[in-house]
C-alpha cells in the first residue's frame, strides 16, 4: 500500500514529483547531518573544556547575524528566479543572479568592514560575559569567524539557486559537506594538545566556505544559462530583488534576535557554562524541527511555481499532506521526550545534566516551530509575507523583555517558556493567513 501511494506521489505531476524526489533525497542527506552535529558536540567538547564550549555556542549563534545581512537578497533570489524559470524567462533569469551575486560582493564587504571596526572598539568579554582569563584572545576569534563567514555567505547563493530551480537535496548536501569537512577538522584538532577556542572557530566556519567556493565551477558549468557576469548586473533588477527581499530581512533579523539572544541572555543572566545544556537540549530536540523542514522546505519554490501558474488546488493538497506529516511529528517528539534522559547519557555522559523540565519545554518549543513551519514556507513562497514580517518585528520586540523577567524568575527553562510564547503567536497567524489567501478572503495586509 505504502509503495502504491508513493508511485502514485511520484507520477501525479511533475512538480510533486520533484518535490518527492528532493524529500526522498535530502532525508538521507540531512540524516548524515545530523549524525554530524551530534558528533560534533562530543568531538568538540574533546578540544575544549565546557566553559570555552559554551563561549564557542555564543559566538555562533552571532554569526547568524552576518549569515543574514544579505539585505534579504539570498531569499529575494529565491522567490524571483523561481518566477522567471516557471516563465521560461531564462534571459532576466541570468541578470538577476549575476545582480545578486555582484551585489552580495559589496554589501558583505561593507559590512564585515564595519564589524572590523566596530569589533575593534567593544570589548568582547564585558559583551558576552567571558573571563579574560579562561579564554585569550576573544576580539581577534569574534572578528575571524564574521569575516569567514561573510565571505561563506557571498559564494552561498548558489545554495539559493538550487532552492530556486527546486532542488533543496543539492543545497542540503552542500551543507552537509560543510558541517562533514568541520567535522574531519575537528577530529584531527582534537589529536593535539595546544587546540585553542582560534583554531575550533576556523575549523567550523572555513569548511562550508571551502565547500562553496567548489561548488561555484561546479554548478556555473551544469547551468551555463545562469553563470553570473558583470556585464550582465542590470540595476532595474535591483528594486525586485530588493522590494521582496527587505520584508524577508526584517522577518530574518527579528527572527536571529529571538534565537542568537537566547544564548547571550542566558549567558548574562547566568553564566557561559549555563548555554551548553540548553544548546544541547535544543539540538535533541531540534532534530525534529530539521526533518520537518526537509520535508517542507521544497514547498517554498514549488508553491511560487504553483501560484505564478494559479494553480491553487495544488496548494492546497500540499498543505493538508503537511499537516498530517506534522501530527506524526507531534507523536516523534513525544517518544523523544520519554527517552531523552538515556539519550543524553549515551550522547554527552555525565558531562552535562540536564533537567527534565527543560527537555518537556524544549520539545513543547519545537512543535510550535513545526507548526508555524508548515504554514511559513507556503507563505514565503507565494511572497504574501507583509504579515509575517511585522508578526515577526513584534516578537522580537516583546521576546528580551519577557526573556529577562522569566528567566530571572524561572531560570534557563524561563528563557525557554519565553520561546515558546513568541513563537506560538506567529504559528497561529500563519495558519489563519494561509486560510484567508486559499478562500480569496485575504484583504488588507493580509494579501501584501
Amino acid at each position: 500500500m505504502l509503495r502504491s501511494r508513493l508511485h502514485k506521489l511520484l507520477h501525479e505531476d511533475r512538480r510533486t514529483a520533484l518535490i518527492c524526489k528532493n524529500i526522498l533525497g535530502s532525508f538521507a542527506i540531512k540524516g548524515w547531518t545530523g549524525i554530524v552535529q551530534l558528533l560534533l558536540v562530543p568531538a568538540t567538547l574533546k578540544c575544549l573544556n565546557q566553559y570555552e564550549y559554551g563561549v564557542w555556542l555564543i559566538i555562533s549563534s552571532l554569526l547568524l547575524w552576518v549569515d543574514t545581512f544579505d539585505i534579504g537578497l539570498g531569499n529575494g533570489l529565491r522567490n524571483r528566479l523561481a518566477e522567471s524559470v516557471a516563465k521560461d524567462d531564462m534571459p532576466r533569469a541570468r541578470r538577476q543572479v549575476s545582480t545578486t551575486f555582484f551585489m552580495l560582493i559589496v554589501i558583505i564587504g561593507a559590512i564585515i568592514g564595519l564589524l572590523y571596526l566596530l569589533i575593534r572598539q567593544v570589548d568582547c568579554y564585558r559583551l558576552l560575559n567571558v573571563d579574560p582569563h579562561l579564554v585569550g584572545n576573544l576580539n581577534t576569534i569574534v572578528f575571524a569567524a564574521v569575516a569567514v563567514m561573510g565571505a561563506t555567505f557571498i559564494f552561498k547563493f548558489v545554495g539559493n539557486i538550487y532552492l530556486a530551480l527546486q532542488l533543496p537535496a543539492i543545497n542540503n548536501l552542500l551543507i552537509a559537506l560543510g558541517h562533514t569537512l568541520a567535522f574531519v577538522v575537528i577530529l584531527l584538532l582534537g589529536s593535539f594538545s595546544n587546540v585553542t577556542l582560534l583554531h575550533v572557530a576556523l575549523a567550523y566556519t572555513a569548511s562550508p566556505l571551502l565547500v562553496y567556493i567548489l561548488s561555484y565551477p561546479i554548478t556555473f558549468t551544469r547551468y551555463k544559462a545562469l553563470r553570473p557576469a558583470l556585464r550582465q548586473f542590470d540595476k532595474a533588477e535591483i528594486r525586485p530583488l530588493f522590494s521582496l527581499g527587505l520584508q524577508f530581512l526584517v522577518a530574518q533579523l527579528s527572527g536571529l534576535i529571538i534565537f542568537a539572544s537566547s544564548n547571550l541572555l542566558i549567558s548574562h543572566l547566568f553564566s557561559p557554562k549555563e548555554v551548553t545544556p540548553f544548546q544541547i537540549a535544543h539540538r535533541y530536540f531540534g532534530i525534529t524541527n530539521i526533518l520537518f523542514t526537509v520535508i517542507s522546505a521544497p514547498f517554498w519554490s514549488a508553491t511560487t511555481d504553483a501560484f505564478t501558474k494559479k494553480d491553487w488546488q495544488w496548494i492546497r493538497k500540499s498543505t493538508a499532506r503537511l499537516n498530517r506529516v506534522m501530527l506524526a511529528f507531534a507523536a516523534a517528539l513525544t517518544l523523544m521526550l520519554l527517552v531523552s534522559p538515556w539519550i543524553y547519557n549515551i550522547w554527552v555522559g555525565a558531562q552535562v545534566s540536564i533537567p527534565f523540565s527543560m527537555s518537556l519545554l524544549m520539545a513543547v518549543y519545537m512543535m510550535v516551530l513545526i507548526y508555524g513551519t508548515c504554514y511559513s514556507n507556503i507563505i514565503c513562497g507565494i511572497g504574501k509575507i507583509r504579515l509575517l514580517t511585522v508578526v515577526s518585528v513584534v516578537q522580537a520586540i516583546v521576546y528580551i523583555p519577557l526573556a529577562l523577567a522569566l528567566g530571572s524568575w524561572l531560570g534557563t527553562k524561563g528563557v525557554v517558556m519565553a520561546l515558546i510564547a513568541v513563537m506560538l503567536v506567529s504559528a497561529v497567524t500563519n495558519m489563519l493567513q494561509f486560510e484567508k489567501l486559499y478562500a480569496g478572503k485575504a484583504k488588507g495586509i493580509w494579501n501584501k
